[in-house]
Formats: C-alpha cells, sequence, structure tokens
C-alpha cells in the first residue's frame, strides 16, 4: 500500500510539472480523502500541495461546459475582435463614450456583458489598477467559461506581472483546452514555467516548458510573423540561461 500511495504522489507531481494542473489538484484531493492515506508520510506535502493550489483559488474555478464555441482567432498584430472596443477607446480617448459603450454591452446578453468585463480588466491593467483587473477577469470567466481568450489573456496578465504563477498556470491550461490550435496560448504557458522555474530554481519545470514553445511555433499561422519572432527570442534566451545554470 505505502508503494502504492508513493507512486501515487508521484503521479500528482509529474501532472502538476508536464501542465496537467487541474487533473494534479483533482487527484491530490482524492487521495486526501482516502483514510488509509493519513498516516503516510506524504500525507502532509500532499496536504500543503492542495492548500497551496487552493490559496490561489483552484476550489472555486469556473467549469467550462460541454458546448463547442466558436473561439476567437488571433489577429496578425496580435490583437483579438473583443478588444476592439477598448482600442477604440485609445484612439479618442473619451471616457464618457466609453463608458456608454461598456454599459451598453453590461445591459446585453451574457455574451456581451463577460466582453464588458474583460474590456474593463484590460483597461484598468493600462491603469496600472491591476487589483481591480483581476476582479474583471475573474468575471469575465464566470460568465463565459467557455471562452478561451478570457482564460488565456488572465494569465498572460498574471504572467506579465510576475504574480501568482500557480494561478496563471491553471488559466492558461482551461485556455489550452477550449482553444488546442491556438500557438498564443502555449507560448503564455511556456513563460509561465519558464517564471516557475527562475522562481522556484525546479528544473523539473523545463521539459514542459520546451515543449510548449515547440507546440506554440508548430500551430503559428503564417501571419503570425511576430509572435513566431517572440518565441524564438525566447528560445534563444532559454539557451544562454541554461549555460550559466546548468
Amino acid at each position: 500500500m505505502m508503494k502504492q500511495f508513493d507512486e501515487q504522489v508521484q503521479q500528482i507531481n509529474e501532472l502538476f510539472v508536464n501542465g496537467s494542473v487541474k487533473e494534479s489538484y483533482t487527484f491530490a484531493k482524492a487521495l486526501l480523502a482516502n483514510e488509509l492515506f493519513t498516516i503516510d508520510a506524504s500525507f502532509s506535502i500532499v496536504q500543503q500541495h492542495v492548500a497551496l493550489l487552493e490559496a490561489n483559488g483552484y476550489a472555486n474555478m469556473p467549469t467550462p461546459t460541454s458546448e463547442k464555441v466558436k473561439q476567437s482567432v488571433e489577429r496578425a498584430d496580435g490583437s483579438y475582435p473583443e478588444r476592439d472596443v477598448l482600442a477604440g477607446f485609445l484612439g479618442s480617448q473619451d471616457d464618457e463614450q466609453f463608458g456608454k459603450v461598456v454599459d451598453e454591452l453590461l445591459a446585453g446578453p451574457i455574451e456581451a456583458q463577460a466582453n464588458a468585463y474583460y474590456t474593463m480588466a484590460e483597461y484598468f491593467i493600462l491603469a496600472n489598477e491591476h487589483d481591480k483587473a483581476m476582479a474583471q477577469y475573474a468575471e469575465a470567466i464566470k460568465l463565459q467559461p467557455n471562452t478561451a481568450l478570457y482564460w488565456g489573456a488572465f494569465a498572460l496578465f498574471l504572467n506579465r506581472i510576475e504574480a501568482s504563477p500557480y494561478l496563471a498556470l491553471r488559466l492558461i491550461e482551461e485556455a489550452i483546452q477550449l482553444d488546442s490550435m491556438n500557438a498564443r496560448w502555449y507560448y503564455i504557458q511556456g513563460n509561465i514555467f519558464l517564471q516557475l522555474v527562475a522562481s522556484t530554481k525546479n528544473l523539473s519545470y523545463l521539459p514542459a516548458l520546451e515543449e510548449a514553445w515547440n507546440k506554440a511555433k508548430k500551430r503559428c499561422t503564417a501571419k503570425q510573423v511576430a509572435l513566431k519572432i517572440d518565441i524564438t527570442k525566447s528560445e534563444d534566451l532559454l539557451v544562454q540561461w541554461k549555460k550559466q545554470m546548468l
């Protein structure tokens, strides 16, 4: 039985470092519920693992449904149609008009409401109000849990401000599962793994990091020249970093 528990604990760890963080959390919760495991030497380690993930909101994540949703396609410049409301405001800087457009979206159907929260999140990022941005992203994924863009944009934001990599990893995994052909999500996932390697010095994240960027490269469209360049630059930096570290 002890050997079986050791294997399960190892599997929980492997799932996590490979980016299957949702499954890792679910598996760990199930193991903690096993009364025989409570006396195992690894019990406290798994308990801490679950506590860390729950502190990052894993227990309260919205759940996507089985409904198939048409996902937004990234444009050549890296933008998405859902951001056009904010882009239009940035051109005019008309606060009053921007507020009216957001109010109209909030008064519309659920899809429009979610777009309003996403738009406000992106606005608060520009205003450097990070806590408000997080709250708006959370509302967007709650209203539209089947829209990969909202999960992915939330993960990108956290990665850029170098906050909550464990939450970011959970968010980007959902974006990938909803829209597995989007190169951007894999690139962001690799960047989150890089942040984890740098902050924890845990090199076991490296294989998943490299695989994520490799998947991103394979999924880049002919128009995504800027993204391809970003991936290549990141890979070059990683090579240099590994020479110094290893």
